[in-house]
């Protein structure tokens, strides 16, 4: 999720601690699946967003001129923009930073830290961010920039700006080449015309690929460029010295001459651990007959069997693909479904969304949201270029729990290793902190966690029917934006409301 070395330092001390609690930082999950893999022919993309439990957002609709044109923007570290008009409306995701001061940062300007995963009313979805990192050899020739763009601004920036793929590529590129980036990152940017999957791990350099409907990936913090022809200018944009500055490091893999290079290869660190681990249990879900390993050792994964390249075995240049297959037609309950596999679903997820395109206009971008561990858990529908408003405790910021060594008298608490996490004050407002409840719950007590998975899986279907009946009546209705606020703000209290039902027979 978050490259924040930076962190406020009362704060930091305290997440320390928080990162003790089942779940990993830094341990987001992306997948996308091409609209010939889907039951209805639309596309999928989605990500988890992880960073440790009990680390609350907020997620909301953003109006129209929520930045002013000329206003310049100071993010959470170095980098700073100055907006070229009034801003699109849009949705998205954002840390709590309700009780005034950032929790990434310890700013008390106004920003908005860390927002994530959202579309705006021009129909531009980003999914953002994956966080990679380059290799040491490479990195200290192509250095990351203090005043860089940061994985916490991307989505600001980009859904404030762009009105569609191509202009966000064009704009995070032309930032890349201006100032650099401040972490590394892997990012999806699409259109109901287009999407484009970019990497970059360096100060500097980048790749992007255009993605195309046979196309399916599953991205666990893990660069999934592979051997990419940079002569297909259509399909591919690379930053002007990519080959050169490898070359230079002496990490290049590849044909300079050919003008080819393995983007992993040369620029991304090594990986194991629970990178592994997630993209072999979400390779696992797509298609059993994969039978990768459950915890995989480095070298266990054969890179060719996960990357995105554009060649044949001949050398021609070839649509991209991937050698990833799936053993199922995937739809949304699909894709709810791999969200919900084990360690890609967890209590360090902070929030989950996934984004469904099957067309232009209002009506062709569905975005699904569920806030903390999306293992149990329910997505919630939205029409994002519709929505107005949403319900209002996905925005019930209440600050972020404490952490003590010994039990406390009073409040709402759980065990965490060596000690105890003490929810906020007002928790029991928040949808994000209602679900976090249930995963602590669900953690401590196995017969808990099954009660509370069958009545999420109840929950879920109730919520795709409703759905399925909001989608006719939006369309048929004279004020669709109205009535796509209000169709899945009612989903959304339905499935706070069925969180406290639950707590309460907990005894919470």
């Amino acid at each position: 999720m978050k490259n924040n070395w930076k962190k406020y330092a009362s704060l930091l001390a305290a997440l320390v601690l928080l990162l003790a609690l089942p779940g990993q930082a830094f341990a987001c999950t992306t997948i996308y699946a091409g609209g010939n893999l889907t039951a209805d022919g639309s596309f999928f993309f989605g990500r988890s967003e992880d960073y440790s439990a009990d680390y609350a957002k907020l997620f909301s609709a953003i109006p129209a001129g929520a930045h002013t044109a000329g206003e310049e923007y100071f993010g959470c570290y170095g980098f700073s923009w100055t907006f070229t008009h009034d801003s699109y409306a849009y949705t998205a995701f954002c840390d709590d930073n309700s009780q005034g001061v950032c929790p990434d940062c310890g700013g008390e300007h106004a920003h908005t830290p860390y927002q994530a995963g959202g579309t705006n009313e021009m129909g531009l979805s980003v999914t953002a961010t994956e966080t990679l990192g380059g290799n040491e050899v490479v990195s200290e020739l192509d250095p990351l920039c203090d005043e860089g763009i940061e994985e916490a601004e991307i989505t600001t920036v980009l859904l404030s700006e762009a009105a569609s793929a191509q202009e966000a590529l064009q704009l995070l590129t032309s930032i890349y080449d201006t100032v650099g980036a401040c972490g590394g990152s892997g990012i999806i940017l699409a259109d109901a015309e287009e999407a484009w999957y970019i990497e970059n791990v360096t100060g500097t350099q980048y790749l992007a690929v255009k993605l195309n409907a046979d196309m399916l990936f599953v991205e666990p913090n893990i660069s999934i460029l592979g051997l990419v022809d940079l002569d297909d200018t259509e399909n591919v944009c690379a930053s002007e010295a990519l080959i050169e500055t490898a070359v230079e490091a002496g990490t290049f893999v590849g044909d300079a001459e050919a003008n080819v290079i393995d983007f992993a290869a040369s620029y991304a660190q090594a990986y194991g651990g629970n990178t592994l681990v997630r993209l072999a249990a979400g390779l696992n879900y797509l298609d059993a007959g994969k039978n990768c390993p459950a915890e995989p050792a480095v070298g266990d994964m054969d890179p060719a069997d996960y990357t995105i390249s554009n060649l044949d075995a001949e050398g021609g240049i070839v649509p991209v693909y991937t050698k990833v297959t799936a053993d199922k037609v995937l739809d949304a309950q699909s894709v709810i479904d791999f969200y919900k596999v084990s360690p890609i679903g967890k209590p360090g997820n902070t929030e989950t969304h996934f984004f469904q395109i099957g067309g232009p206009g209002p009506l062709g971008t569905v975005e699904w949201v569920a806030m903390d561990n999306a293992v149990f858990n329910v997505f919630v529908p939205y029409y994002p270029m519709l929505t107005e408003s949403v319900f209002g405790a996905y925005e019930a910021g209440c600050g972020f729990a404490e952490y003590a060594e010994e039990e406390p008298a009073e409040g709402v608490y759980f065990a965490a290793k060596d000690g105890w996490v003490v929810f906020p004050e007002g928790w029991e407002s928040s949808l994000y902190w209602v679900y976090a409840a249930l995963s602590h719950i669900a953690q401590d007590d196995a017969e808990a966690a099954a009660q509370i998975s069958e009545a999420m899986a109840a929950l879920q279907t109730e919520i795709n029917a409703d759905w399925a009946a909001l989608q006719g009546e939006v369309a048929q209705a004279e004020d669709a934006a109205a009535a796509a606020s209000a169709g899945s703000a009612a989903m959304a209290e339905k499935a706070y409301q069925a969180a406290l039902e639950l707590l309460a027979g907990f005894g919470l």
